[in-house]
């Protein structure tokens, strides 16, 4: 099949239009047909027919896929168990079950986080991309509807009690709760419809926001608001504030960089960005660091992924030695893993263990260390403004953490695009807070998993 352009004359102009043209045997001899036509050529621009394409290759892969039974990989499956395990650890499935208070709206929440997790980048729809992954397989409007729950403000309430109590359980109860602020975008996708050729034609939406993130001082978040308003900040911190105070009395100290708050607040401690701050302040004035990250240059990380992609071609090779007998003794291994490990700059990302008596060899990488090497650490000086209080009761850490990074761009995870008149509606602000949380939800889950991304024998 091949397309041609066929050019014809009315009324003096000329009009050019493509059709889909096929060969066939006939009568001993090789004719052509008209399989579709696809108007004028002038409708058909360059976002047209990726579209087209992009719906060829996925009606194809429809098709090829019909009748066949999904086939999950075991080491796909191990990570599912370990994310459900964690789900369970971390008390996440029983505060979602207060939340939704039904098993199967559960589990459509619990398949929700595992995709977020492990395809984050996906394109097909969240049903789609769940049913793969051999999790609940349902309709894409429960998926909206649970992401929704995910943002309501009880949902908020409920997480934030379980997180204030697993950091009290290894931190001071006096320690100061911090809340940051600072533009985040958020991106999705709308489809535009055009009528006459009934075509639909995506196209990337992107929202501004201003985000309000409470952690303390080891940057673990517990809760957050925000809003797309600056004249609206105010009264988000307010909201985020009484909510904290609902559930712990530690001193709350709000981070505001960009001098967004107007007023002083009682209930809570305003710090502002200082630079060279005099020796004689630093002992009279309540100060303190933060350490946040920020991405590398795209030469740096290039050079990080090809000597990750180098030291897994060596490690799969050792294992592939390992499985022909043709490498069997602990030493042996060892010398040669290590030498592996460390012409790439490897010692503090990867990690190996071989067992000589079961000739099991495994390797694993270490996702935070890799993100961090991945990134610039900024180092920014805060003094906390009108202070009435004995710094000795403060509890004042020297170093903040910021780990805000994940958050600078929220990505949909549904992928189920609404029209774009529609797209304001679709994407409201319980969908885009639940995105929200469904991040912190992320990042609990990676801190607490150590998952292998490699492979052993």
């Amino acid at each position: 099949m091949f397309f041609r352009k066929i050019t014809t004359k009315k009324n003096g102009k000329e009009y050019v239009y493509v059709k889909l043209i096929e060969n066939y045997r006939s009568d001993g001899k090789v004719k052509q047909r008209v399989i579709a036509n696809f108007g004028s050529i002038e409708n058909l621009s360059q976002e047209r027919i990726n579209y087209l394409m992009a719906s060829l290759k996925k009606l194809h892969n429809e098709i090829g896929s019909q009748g066949n039974e999904t086939i999950i990989p075991n080491d796909l499956r191990i990570q599912v168990q370990i994310i459900k395990q964690l789900l369970v650890d971390l008390t996440i499935k029983r505060t979602i079950n207060k939340i939704v208070n039904q098993k199967q709206l559960y589990e459509i929440a619990e398949a929700l986080i595992i995709k977020s997790i492990l395809a984050p980048e996906a394109s097909n729809p969240i049903q789609e991309v769940c049913k793969d992954l051999g999790l609940m397989d349902a309709p894409s409007v429960q998926f909206y509807n649970a992401i929704k729950r995910l943002g309501e403000d009880e949902a908020k309430e409920e997480f934030l009690a379980i997180r204030l109590k697993r950091i009290n359980e290894s931190e001071s109860i006096h320690n100061p709760m911090f809340v940051y602020i600072f533009s985040i975008n958020f991106e999705g996708t709308a489809f535009d419809v055009d009528v006459p050729g009934n075509l639909y034609l995506p196209q990337d939406y992107h929202k501004q926001l201003i985000l309000l993130i409470a952690c303390d001082a080891e940057g673990n978040p517990v809760d957050y608001e925000f809003t797309e308003e600056v004249n609206e900040v105010q009264e988000q911190i307010e909201i985020l504030v009484e909510r904290l105070q609902r559930n712990i009395s530690n001193t709350i100290i709000v981070l505001d960089e960009d001098s967004l708050l107007k007023a002083n607040n009682p209930n809570f401690l305003m710090a502002k960005q200082v630079v060279n701050l005099p020796k004689d302040l630093m002992e009279r004035v309540p100060y303190f660091n933060t350490i946040r990250y920020e991405q590398k240059s795209e030469l740096e990380i290039k050079e990080i992924r090809a000597n990750m992609a180098k030291v897994t071609a060596g490690l799969e090779n050792i294992k592939a030695d390992v499985l022909l007998g043709k490498l069997n003794k602990d030493s042996a291994l060892r010398k040669r893993a290590e030498a592996v490990i460390k012409a790439n700059g490897c010692q503090d990302v990867v990690s190996y263990s071989f067992n000589e008596a079961s000739q099991a060899f495994n390797y694993s990488i270490n996702e935070e260390v890799l993100r961090e090497k991945n990134q610039s650490v900024v180092t920014t000086a805060w003094q906390i403004e009108g202070i009435d209080k004995d710094l000795d009761t403060l509890n004042l850490p020297s170093t903040v953490k910021l780990k805000i990074d994940q958050f600078n761009i929220i990505t949909d995870q549904l992928k189920i695009p609404p029209i774009n008149m529609y797209v304001d509606y679709h994407y409201s602000p319980d969908v885009i807070s639940g995105h929200i949380q469904l991040e912190i939800i992320k990042y609990q889950i990676s801190r607490a998993m150590d998952m292998p991304q490699g492979g052993g024998v």
